[in-house]
């Protein structure tokens, strides 16, 4: 076989596009480039097309993990979770309220936030006109109102899953043994295909639901595939036809988080 030009060649592998360069080097490498985060591959003179979309399929669940993770360095605010911020829940944009008056709380949130402030100093958030109001004593830094929020938003999970699970897992054909919500840097979800137990990011709360029905499926369809190759996609194209466009979009919502 004659040796290749250096110059890069443009592919595509199903939904993945790549970029190809061969080069004189005795094994082939993958990294991502750009803040596009562009599938980037060099390769031996002499190895085969085949070989190079072999190497791609091996290594699919690497390159989503790692395109979620830039998406989210590049685009994810800094927030302070101060009076004014925008928080988005469910996909929508709230304003977010602090309250340390006491009278204040008593009007906007009731007679038991109003008491548990001044009794025992316990967090409360509620929705009320378009805002997200975090009742809270004034010491509180940006940590423990991060907190306050998560709390809340675990528990609006938690509320709304199990019917997410149930519908889901008739759709898959498969169900989970038990699953939690965990806060997690770099994975919306993860499965583990030899218990059952599924674990959903917590973030997934401040985006649409149909991100978290996606996220749901693409975790059960691990029981019935463990990797992302073909007949995983195959399964997701069957159950969730719509996925890729979730997929895509997923990673431009990093501004929600």
């Amino acid at each position: 076989m004659r040796h290749r030009p250096d110059e890069v060649e443009e592919h595509r592998l199903g939904e993945i596009e790549y970029q190809l360069q061969y080069k004189r080097i005795r094994r082939m490498y993958l990294r991502l480039k750009g803040p596009e985060a562009k599938v980037f591959v060099t390769a031996p003179y002499r190895t085969a097309l085949y070989e190079v979309e072999k190497f791609i399929s091996n290594n699919t669940a690497w390159i989503e993990q790692q395109k979620d993770k830039q998406a989210r360095m590049v685009q994810k605010p800094v927030r302070r979770y101060e009076t004014g911020e925008v928080i988005y829940v469910w996909g929508k944009a709230f304003e977010l309220l602090l309250l340390h008056d006491p009278d204040m709380v008593y009007q906007l949130c009731g007679e038991k936030a109003a008491e548990a402030l001044q009794k025992h100093a316990v967090a409360t958030v509620k929705i009320a006109n378009n805002k997200l109001l975090l009742v809270c004593p004034e010491e509180f830094d940006t940590a423990r109102r991060e907190q306050c929020i998560d709390l809340w938003l675990k528990r609006q999970l938690e509320a709304f899953l199990p019917a997410i699970f149930q519908g889901c897992g008739s759709l898959v054909g498969k169900r989970e043994s038990s699953w939690y919500v965990r806060k997690m840097k770099t994975r919306w979800g993860t499965c583990n295909t030899k218990t059952g137990r599924i674990c959903i990011n917590l973030t997934l709360g401040h985006l649409p639901p149909e991100y978290l029905s996606y996220i749901v499926i693409h975790e059960l369809t691990h029981l019935w595939e463990k990797g992302h190759g073909e007949q995983f996609r195959a399964r997701m194209d069957q159950f969730y036809p719509p996925w890729r466009e979730r997929q895509q979009g997923i990673r431009k919502l990093a501004y929600m988080l």
